[in-house]
C-alpha cells in the first residue's frame, strides 16, 4: 500500500469543509488535481471514503472510521519528527475531544490535572457543544473522545464505551433572603420554568415526567451553565445535574424542589472508536479507565 501523506491530510481537509472546491483552496491545488488525489487516496486503501452523491458531500461509513487513521497517523508524523527534531511543539499529542457542555466544565477540569505525568503528555482539546451534535462528532470522527450521557447505540461496536459515572436532573430554584425556596412543585399553580430545549438530551430526560407538574416554559436552552445562571438570578426552576450545583446547594443559594419521584437519574460516559488512537490518546483512554476502577 503507497499512500502519500499529503493525501491524508487532503482528506482531513475535505472531511472538515465538506466540499471539493472548498478544500482544493485550502490545499492550494487546483480542484481537478485535488479529486484526483482522494480518489488515489480510496485506490489505495481499497474503499470509497466520501459519498460524492450527497450536497454537501458526506463521509461513507469506511470513510468515518479511515477519518480516524489519518488523524493517527498525521499526529505520529508530526510527532516523530518533533522528537526526532528535539522539537516541543503542538503535535501528536492533541488529544481531541467533544464534551456536552455540562461534562466539559465539571468534568475535564477532574481530568487535567492527572495528565500532568506521562510519556506522552496529552494536549486536551476540548470541544464543548450540544450532547447530540457531539455524538455526531464522534461518529464523523471529528474527535477522538467523547464525553457524553448514556447513548445505547454508542455502546455497540464500532464504538467502545467506559461508564465514568452517576448523576441526577434535580429540579431546583433560587431561595430567598430567609433560606425559602422560591417555587414549589405543587401542582396547584404553575411555576416558570427554564427549560432545556425538547431536542436535546436533558430535555428528553425532562419531558418524561412533564405532565406531572405544572410548568410554564419562559426561557430554554441547551446549555445547563446558562440555565443555572437564570436559576441563581430567581427567574424560575429548572432540572440541573447534581455535579453542576454542588457547591450552589451547599451554601443555600438553591434548594431542591418537588418530589424525589422528580429527580432523574442519568449516567454519563466517555466513548470512542474501537479502532486504536495514537499514543496520547490512547494513555488518555487508560486514564479515563484507571479513574473508574
Amino acid at each position: 500500500m503507497n499512500i502519500e501523506s499529503k493525501w491524508l491530510e487532503d482528506f482531513l481537509t475535505l472531511a472538515d469543509v465538506r466540499n471539493f472546491s472548498q478544500a482544493a483552496g485550502k490545499r492550494n491545488v487546483t480542484q481537478p488535481a485535488f479529486s484526483r488525489r482522494i480518489r488515489a487516496l480510496e485506490h489505495a486503501v481499497g474503499a470509497e471514503l466520501v459519498d460524492r452523491s450527497k450536497i454537501p458531500i458526506e463521509l461513507t461509513p469506511s470513510g468515518r472510521l479511515f477519518r480516524i487513521s489519518a488523524r493517527n497517523l498525521i499526529n505520529q508524523m508530526v510527532d516523530g519528527i518533533g522528537q526526532l527534531s528535539g522539537l516541543s511543539k503542538l503535535g501528536g499529542n492533541i488529544v481531541r475531544v467533544a464534551a456536552a457542555h455540562s461534562l466539559a466544565t465539571s468534568l475535564v477540569p477532574t481530568i487535567q490535572p492527572q495528565l500532568l505525568s506521562g510519556k506522552h503528555n496529552p494536549l486536551l482539546s476540548v470541544e464543548a457543544i450540544d450532547v447530540d451534535q457531539a455524538i455526531v462528532e464522534l461518529q464523523e470522527g471529528g474527535c477522538d473522545l467523547l464525553l457524553a450521557f448514556d447513548n445505547e447505540l454508542l455502546r455497540l461496536p464500532p464504538y467502545q464505551s467506559l461508564r465514568i459515572g452517576e448523576a441526577e436532573l434535580l429540579p431546583v430554584c433560587a431561595c430567598d433572603s430567609a433560606g425559602k425556596p422560591l417555587y414549589l412543585l405543587d401542582n396547584n399553580k404553575a411555576v416558570p420554568w427554564l427549560a432545556y430545549n425538547p431536542s436535546s438530551y436533558m430535555g428528553r430526560q425532562v419531558e418524561a415526567i412533564r405532565e406531572q407538574v405544572k410548568l410554564e416554559a419562559v426561557f430554554s436552552s441547551s446549555m445547563t451553565d446558562l440555565l443555572k445562571i437564570q436559576v441563581l438570578q430567581g427567574l424560575g426552576v429548572a432540572w440541573l445535574p447534581d455535579y453542576s450545583i454542588e457547591r450552589e446547594l451547599a451554601a443555600g443559594k438553591v434548594a431542591l424542589i418537588g418530589e424525589p419521584y422528580l429527580r432523574l437519574p442519568i449516567a454519563y460516559y466517555a466513548y470512542r472508536y474501537q479502532a486504536r488512537l495514537h499514543p496520547a490518546g490512547e494513555q488518555v483512554w487508560q486514564m479515563l479507565c484507571n479513574m473508574v476502577r
